[in-house]
This record gives structure tokens, C-alpha cells and sequence, in this order.
């Protein structure tokens, strides 16, 4: 192992004013944004019609490659290891040096999920994007933060002017997506995947990842992803994604930012949760917003910090937040008690859920929130009301979660399939 970082180490050490969408027209609202097979990545989308059409790149990997004496569209020949599983897929890494028009990504994972992902590579036609998540974005340029050391707290990203809610102070892609489960293939030939999707970056990433911080152990690339990496999906399967600027981000219990993930680019924005001073340090939660502190700190514990967080250094608002938040919980698991399901009864406790999620700025969560309530009203029957909360759903969701995030997905299938919709 000493020798893939010496090697590692050594390699890159030697290359050192909005305005509205215009009017959607009728054939663009009947497009089918889920079309059958497995090319479901289409980051061209329904206004490019030549791309649109196109077909799922052919699966390559290391035999392939050589057969054909073609790796298209990626960079390098894949390099590939065999599984141990008899029925499993082959492990590869893949690299596009072009990314974005910004630098280079590469992929750990199967040929046949490579394949069925290579719409990602392709630049976005700028209109789609702007359709399918209603405004148009603008990030915010140049940069109203720089990155800095803070001393025991290592490096950490500080507000260098105002920054306003729900400003978009950052948009970037990975640099290395590994898939999530590895027990296909023997650790050492993950390993050695991971190094060669490393040294295939250009160096500047490749020695960017190696100032990143590491605290699990282990080979230093593995354990500088399982430190600052993001889940990703693509295709459908599980990944873990580095993003170089975005993991300069400190964790805080109740931050002032929040992040916004796009399958269908792989982009992820980084965005004010409030308004936000000069000085200020940019945080964002790496735990889903209404865990108690207990479970908060057992689980920051594995990536090797203690919080210290406004939140979590006061005591008595440490146990204030908890009061909260265990009642929130306490209110949801209520919702799914038959004899709570009553229209009084139910508009009480949303209320009281509401209240609590603004007391604890945990307006990111509202509308998975909106989405139980959704169900809840459309198991009583009332449709109309399912549909209110299920519109909210989508509002929110879009918001925080993403146009194409998941979570939105689910939501806009819950109001497809609502009865009388």
C-alpha cells in the first residue's frame, strides 16, 4: 500500500438579473421524461432533439477496449478488475478529462453502469435546465467566500462579503464517483481502482484530493472519500461522490447553508439557508437536520471530530433543540396512528410540526414533511387535501432537495398516481 502513495504522491508532484423561462411549448409538456431502457441520463433533454434520440453508449471495458481499439467517450482505456462473485460485473475506472469544459471526473464502478451514465459527460443545453427547475441559476461570481486555515479546526470556507438567502454561492461536479458497495471484488483491486482513477485526473485535482482531510484510515484516496465524499446516484445505483470545494465546507448542527443535487449532472450547489454576515464561517449539516444531539454526536464521531457547533456547545440549547425535535418525532409517528387520522386531529399536529420546524431552521426537511402529510390525507380519502400538501411537497422539495433530486421524484409520482388528480 506504501507503494500506490508514494506513486500517487510522486506522479501529480510533477504536473502541478433573472427573467422568466419563455412560454413551454405544447409538444414539451407531453415529453416523456422517462423513456424505456437504460439511457435514462439525458442531460441535453427534451430541447435538443439530435441528443435527445441518441442511444446508450455501448459498454466498454478493458477487453472490449482493446478489441475494438476504441474506449469512446472516455479518455484512457478503462482499466478493470475481475470479481470474485462468479455473477458480478467487472470493477473499472474510467476517466473524461473534460468535464464541464472544468477539469476531469472519474468513475469507479461497473462497465454496464459507466454505460448507462455516459449522458452526464455531455454539457446541458442551458434552456432544459432552466425548464425543468422553473427559474434560471445564477451562481454567484466571483465568489463571496475564500477558503482559510482556522487552526484546529483545519481548513474552513469564511463569507468574504453579505451573503443572501437563497443565494447560490457555488456549483460544482465531482472529481472521482466510486460506487458505494464493494463487496463484489477483493479491497486490495478497489484500491488499486481508486489510485488509477487518481493518477488519470489532471494533477491539479489529483493534488487538491490529497490536501483534503482523512480520518477513517487506510489508503489515503479510500479514506479521503469515505471522509468528504456525497451519495450519488447514477443509473440508479449507489455512489459515492468528491466534490474538491464543496468538502472544504464544515459540519454544523444547525448551518447556514445547504446543498442542492442534480442526477442528472451531477452538479452540486451549494446555497444560503439565511442571510449570512462577513466573517461568517459557510457550514452545512453532514446529518439529516432532526437527529438529537446523542445521535448527532455518535455519528459525527466517525468522522473523526468532536461538533462544536453553536448548537452543540450550549447545553441548555442542546436540550431545548432535543425537546423539539423529539416532538416533531413524536408527531409524525403519531400520523400514522388510524385513530389520529381525522381532520382536526391531523391539522392540529402539522401545525404544532410547523411551529417546531421554524423554531428549528429546519425548513430544508418541510417538505418530506408536506410529502407524510400528503399520504396521510390521501389514506383518509380526502384528495383534495392530499393534493394542497402534495403541491407543497414539490414546492419545497424542489427548493432544497433538487429539480430531479429523488425526493422530488417521489413526489411528483405520489401526485401522477393520486386518485381524481
Amino acid at each position: 500500500m506504501r507503494y500506490y502513495i508514494l506513486t500517487l504522491a510522486l506522479w501529480l508532484g510533477q504536473a502541478v438579473g433573472e427573467e422568466k423561462p419563455s412560454e413551454v411549448p405544447d409538444w414539451l409538456k407531453e415529453y416523456n421524461f422517462h423513456p424505456p431502457g437504460h439511457c435514462s441520463s439525458d442531460p441535453a433533454g427534451p430541447l435538443n432533439h439530435k441528443l435527445s434520440d441518441a442511444t446508450c453508449g455501448l459498454i466498454v471495458d478493458d477487453e472490449t477496449a482493446f478489441e475494438r481499439r476504441s474506449w469512446h467517450p472516455w479518455t484512457f482505456p478503462p482499466v478493470c478488475m475481475e470479481p470474485e462473485e462468479e455473477r458480478s460485473s467487472k470493477l473499472c475506472a474510467f476517466t473524461y478529462v473534460n468535464f464541464r469544459g472544468e477539469g476531469g471526473v472519474s468513475l469507479v464502478t461497473t462497465p454496464e453502469v459507466a454505460a448507462s451514465g455516459v449522458g452526464i459527460l455531455g454539457d446541458p443545453d442551458p434552456r432544459w435546465e432552466q425548464w425543468a427547475r422553473g427559474y434560471p441559476l445564477v451562481v454567484s461570481d466571483p465568489p463571496p467566500y475564500e477558503v482559510r486555515d482556522l487552526g484546529d479546526r483545519g481548513m474552513g470556507v469564511i463569507a468574504n462579503r453579505t451573503i443572501r438567502k437563497d443565494e447560490v454561492v457555488m456549483l460544482r461536479y465531482p472529481v472521482v464517483v466510486r460506487i458505494m458497495d464493494p463487496r463484489p471484488w477483493k479491497h486490495h483491486d478497489v484500491m488499486k481502482m481508486l489510485h488509477r482513477a487518481t493518477v488519470q485526473l489532471p494533477a491539479k485535482e489529483g493534488l487538491q484530493m490529497l490536501k483534503l482531510a482523512h480520518s477513517k484510515g487506510g489508503y489515503i484516496i479510500d479514506d479521503i472519500i469515505n471522509t468528504n465524499a456525497f451519495g450519488v446516484l447514477i443509473d440508479g445505483v449507489d455512489h459515492s461522490g468528491l466534490y474538491l470545494d464543496v468538502a472544504r465546507l464544515n459540519h454544523a448542527c444547525k448551518p447556514n447553508m445547504f446543498s442542492r443535487f442534480s442526477s442528472t449532472t451531477l452538479g452540486m450547489e451549494v446555497v444560503a439557508y439565511r442571510d449570512i454576515k462577513v466573517g461568517e464561517e459557510l457550514t452545512f449539516s453532514y446529518l439529516p437536520l432532526n437527529l438529537l444531539s446523542e445521535q448527532r454526536q455518535s455519528l459525527i464521531s466517525e468522522w473523526g471530530f468532536n461538533c462544536t457547533c453553536s448548537l452543540c456547545t450550549s447545553p441548555k440549547d442542546t436540550a431545548i433543540s432535543d425537546r423539539r425535535r423529539g416532538r416533531i418525532q413524536e408527531l409524525l409517528a403519531e400520523l400514522d396512528r388510524p385513530e389520529i387520522q381525522k381532520h382536526a386531529a391531523v391539522e392540529k399536529r402539522v401545525k404544532e410540526i410547523l411551529d417546531l420546524c421554524e423554531k428549528e431552521a429546519m425548513a430544508a426537511q418541510v417538505g418530506d414533511f408536506y410529502s407524510i402529510v400528503a399520504e396521510v390525507y390521501s389514506s383518509m380519502g380526502d384528495f383534495s387535501l392530499a393534493k394542497k400538501y402534495g403541491d407543497l411537497a414539490v414546492k419545497e422539495l424542489m427548493h432544497y432537495a433538487g429539480y430531479d433530486h429523488e425526493r422530488t421524484k417521489g413526489a411528483l409520482l405520489f401526485l401522477e398516481n393520486l386518485p381524481g388528480k
